[in-house]
């Protein structure tokens, strides 16, 4: 069923509330809060877009020069932010890829237990309302942290049962801001509250809907990718959703080509079920996944569980991070050629100069220049390479000119 929206109401309140709140914030108090800092490698809290976000800032450096990827997971209904934050398996992805991970709260507790409002086909752009408002307010905060260092050709949208309906609500109505979308357990878009439990909708309704979301923001579906998955054994939301929200999205992008792939390879501890994948031709655009023996649920693939959350799955954050990164077609990958170092430059090396003087035998020879046989100091003495006899005695003077590397010659003068 559909659920009038008290929000106008609600955001009068709102506004009013700001402005006492502004008008009573001491200056100093102000300052210090626009300056806060998140921290690396931690969770945090925060409002943006007016709801309460989990925010985790990764340790490492953004994968790309471009800056940092966002990525948001919206929880299911009856799930809450802090069931996906303290179970959802982020963190581990997020420091591998340099990733910002946002979980928000659905404002004012969900238009029902928590659920996002993703309902029926009165979603717009041009003027949204609702919970879209409040997802591409989100966006913009973060994208407005200069410490966040996010980049907006890497912004990208997750969630599971009413997060995933509204996911692909999303992705349908700002192609042009999600790059990606991947959509878990979700109904597709035009459906409402009551016919989660059989497919209530065909791929011709669901893509006039979609379409008619974008509006003048379609040209974005020319480079969004999406991802679907779900668990075989779902009695939620019914299964076909899935493979027809995967075929509305590949249609809409024109990836008419369709294959299928191996979990086997992927992350998780539970990687049983199959892959399909729909490309164009400059390749991957849609992949669905359906992963055996698991409910409707979270596919956390690890990490401790939690409300609707499976730990015997594939990793999903893995995998819909690197499907993510590694099919982006807004980045720019190619890097800014950049000369490698180079020492500053030496004068080539020089030859050696070669001897020539006088000294006595016993200096030569202590030079490598000469050489003795025995240990008498009246033993004869001989020029090292040339073997010119020097005469006897280590107090003898003589004059060698090395005319060539280790070669000496007895002369007269130098």
């Amino acid at each position: 069923m559909t659920h009038p929206s008290p929000r106008p109401r609600r955001r009068l309140f709102a506004l009013l509330a700001a402005v006492v709140a502004i008008a009573l914030t001491p200056p100093a108090v102000a300052a210090v809060a626009a300056v806060a800092q998140p921290t690396a490698g931690a969770w945090s809290s925060r409002t943006a877009g007016g709801m309460t976000t989990q925010l985790y800032v990764p340790t490492s450096a953004p994968e790309l020069a471009a800056g940092r990827a966002l990525m948001i997971n919206l929880h299911g209904c009856v799930q809450t932010a802090t069931n996906l934050k303290n179970g959802g398996n982020w963190a581990a992805t997020a420091d591998e890829r340099g990733m910002v991970v946002a979980v928000p709260a659905a404002p004012n507790g969900g238009v029902l237990l928590g659920c996002w409002d993703y309902y029926d086909t009165s979603h717009s752009r041009a003027n949204p309302a609702r919970h879209d408002d409040n997802l591409l307010q989100l966006v913009d905060d973060l994208l407005g942290d200069a410490s966040l260092g996010i980049d907006p050709n890497q912004v990208y949208l997750t969630g599971l049962s009413s997060g995933g309906g509204e996911t692909m609500v999303m992705g349908c109505l700002a192609p042009d801001v999600f790059a990606g979308i991947g959509i878990n357990a979700g109904p597709t878009a035009g459906t409402t509250s009551g016919q989660i439990g059989s497919v209530a909708t065909t791929k011709a309704q669901a893509t006039t809907v979609c379409r008619n979301f974008a509006s003048t923001g379609s040209p974005g579906f020319g480079t969004q990718v999406t991802s679907v998955v779900y668990g075989s054994s779902d009695t939620t939301v019914a299964t076909g959703y899935n493979t027809l929200n995967a075929q509305v999205m590949a249609g809409i992008y024109g990836a008419s080509t369709q294959s299928s792939f191996s979990l086997a390879g992927l992350p998780g501890t539970n990687t049983a079920g199959t892959g399909t994948l729909w490309s164009d031709a400059a390749g991957p655009r849609v992949s669905l996944i359906a992963n055996s023996n698991v409910g409707h649920a979270w596919p956390a693939g690890g990490g401790p569980g939690g409300s609707y959350i499976s730990t015997s799955s594939v990793n999903y954050p893995a995998y819909v991070t690197d499907f993510f990164f590694d099919n982006n077609r807004r980045v720019d990958r190619s890097a800014e050629p950049t000369d490698p170092p180079t020492d500053p430059p030496t004068d080539p090396p020089t030859e050696p100069a070669l001897f020539c003087g006088a000294a006595t035998n016993a200096q030569h020879q202590a030079a490598g220049r000469a050489t003795s046989y025995g240990i008498d100091p009246y033993n004869p003495f001989y020029a090292v390479g040339s073997l010119d006899y020097l005469g006897q005695g280590n107090t003898t003077v003589t004059t060698l000119r090395e005319t060539s590397e280790g070669v000496f010659d007895l002369v007269t003068g130098c």
